[in-house]
């Protein structure tokens, strides 16, 4: 019958064909052959297929691997570095395949091959969106209030492990990773260029994991998870690692060029060392570091990086460090966390402090050269945090001890040595988080800069716009009160108001570590308008991936 059809099928094939081309003629044997061979054809294609399907399906049942377990978080939307999850790598895949995750979820994509880089490699791309609309009021005489919308801690980034297992080093792997932020709401500059953030090349071993690269510190990274109100205007880096106020919090820093260790987990315990060598060709610092193009200790068009400079011969002079040297022991087990650690910045440069500053009121504020100099700062903390399950749900407390020092600097214009503290508290009802913090500074001993004059309603009047900073208390306070709800573990909103409350002699800014902007006690001429009380309230959403 099969036959019978081909026939019948073959005849009106031939019929057509005279029909319009008499000049291709066929005999019913040709058509026939043809379409015999064709029918083979395809039954070899078939059995082909249906062969390949077994094979993939039997690679597949050998080589899945359960999704990789998250590590945890380097942050999260309320935590600094905020860093989205970097799974620990799942157990090595067959040798054949390499392993592309996205969100932890491999995907098998290379056919059985050779390739010794490719093969047991799992490579991750990860990030975290962070943009909110804030409505805020810095407290100064001509500002008023105003809104906003900010990027914050927006990053990208793709993360590589390298497994060594099977080339005969049991427990050891390459890894590297490059992340960068990205400027979801801002116009974008070099800020936001490849590996602005941690990115880095290393080796893992069954004693710890070496890496050189680009990273937050352990010092930053010891109490990051700390503070409920990362990135927002609450941050709590207003004054946490902050030694003057203003726009930069000093050991909250990503340093450039550096190696560090991370010691594995024992028993609860985990320590992580660096060095980050100051590669400055100026003995006091004042120059940009070898290979970069921005003073040292800034971040790129921040306060202090010489921009727009191409070059800075005695040029950065305003907190430009050599070497600087960071320590962390932490300590998780359970319901409670204890961290100690430390960081130094060898031969900060701040001769920028040093100036005749008249006073409009007919005073002179003199810092004579020395006076601030080059010194060493120094930076020390301990913290703990419990855990409570109070019956309503997890209620987390925190609270941190902070010692900041310059040495070899008069006290009149020392404004970089200072004691603070911060307590956080975060109760969780189902999906909801409830936070509220406080951070205090001490008074510094004193302070090189003049400030104007501010009563918060109206310009002062002419000579008696500015006064010495030295002369009236430095010291300072912030308070934020937010909710945060978690649509899933990886989508949340949230909403946090913040106080600050500056001394006198005090120019602390909210939002200077992470948050897209800053809100700083500035007039419009941008000169320091000290004592100034800045409220915010800022609402947003967070997704990882």
């Amino acid at each position: 019958m099969k036959k019978g059809l081909l026939a019948g099928t073959a005849l009106a094939a031939i019929g057509l064909a005279l029909t319009q081309q008499p000049v291709q003629a066929a005999t019913l044997d040709d058509v026939m052959a043809r379409l015999d061979a064709l029918e083979r054809n395809n039954a070899k294609l078939a059995k082909e297929n249906a062969q390949l399907r077994d094979r993939v399906n039997n690679i597949s049942s050998r080589s899945a691997a359960p999704p990789a377990a998250a590590s945890t978080p380097k942050g999260n939307p309320v935590q600094h570095a905020g860093v989205a999850p970097s799974p620990t790598p799942a157990p090595a895949p067959a040798p054949e395949h390499a392993v592309v995750s996205i969100g932890g979820a491999p995907l098998y994509s290379k056919a059985p091959g050779g390739n010794a880089f490719v093969d047991n490699t799992t490579v991750t791309l990860y990030g975290h969106v962070d943009l909110s609309g804030d409505v805020f009021n810095a407290g100064v005489f001509d500002q008023g209030t105003k809104f906003g919308v900010a990027s914050n801690l927006t990053f990208f980034g793709v993360h590589a492990r390298h497994d060594l297992t099977p080339y005969g080093f049991a427990g050891w792997a390459a890894v590297a990773q490059f992340e960068s932020l990205v400027e979801v709401a801002a116009v974008p500059t070099e800020r936001a260029a490849l590996g602005t953030r941690d990115s880095f090349i290393g080796m893992a071993t069954p004693w710890g994991t070496i890496k050189a690269g680009k990273s937050d510190t352990p010092y930053k990274k010891a109490t990051s998870k700390f503070d409920p109100f990362s990135a927002t205007l609450g941050d709590y880096n207003s004054i946490m690692g902050n030694t003057g106020g203003d726009l930069r919090a000093e050991f909250d820093w990503r340093a450039a060029h550096a190696l560090w260790y991370e010691s594995p987990v024992w028993n609860g315990f985990q320590t992580t060392l660096m060095i980050s060598p100051g590669q400055n060709t100026a003995k006091d610092n004042s120059d940009f570091a070898l290979g970069d193009f921005n003073c040292p200790a800034t971040s790129a068009r921040g306060s202090g990086s010489g921009f727009p400079l191409t070059a800075a011969p005695e040029g950065c002079t305003d907190g430009s460090y050599g070497n600087l040297y960071s320590a962390s022991l932490t300590y998780n087990q359970g319901p409670f966390t204890a961290v100690a650690a430390y960081e130094l910045h060898e031969g900060t440069n701040r001769t920028g402090d040093e100036a005749v500053t008249p006073l409009s009121n007919g005073g002179v504020l003199i810092v004579p050269p020395g006076a601030v100099g080059i010194a060493n700062e120094w930076a020390a903390k301990v913290g703990a945090g419990y855990r409570i399950d109070d019956g309503i749900g997890k209620l987390q407390l925190y609270g941190i001890y902070e010692v900041m020092r310059r040495e070899n600097t008069v006290a009149d214009f020392n404004e970089r040595s200072r004691d603070g503290y911060f307590l956080s508290a975060t109760q969780s009802v189902g999906a909801w988080d409830v936070s509220a913090s406080w951070a205090h500074a001490n008074a510094s001993p004193g302070s090189p800069g003049t400030g104007v004059f501010n009563n918060y309603t109206v310009t002062p009047a002419p000579g008696s716009a500015d006064f010495a900073l030295n002369s009236v208390d430095s010291s300072a306070d912030q308070y934020a009160a937010g909710v945060k709800y978690h649509f899933s573990p990886f989508a949340t909103w949230y909403l946090v108001g913040s106080y600050l409350r500056n001394g006198p002699g005090a120019h602390y800014c909210l939002g200077v570590s992470g948050h897209g902007y800053g809100i700083c006690g500035r007039d419009a001429n941008n000169n320091v308008v000290a004592g100034n009380k800045a409220s915010a309230v800022t609402t947003g959403m967070t997704f990882d991936f």
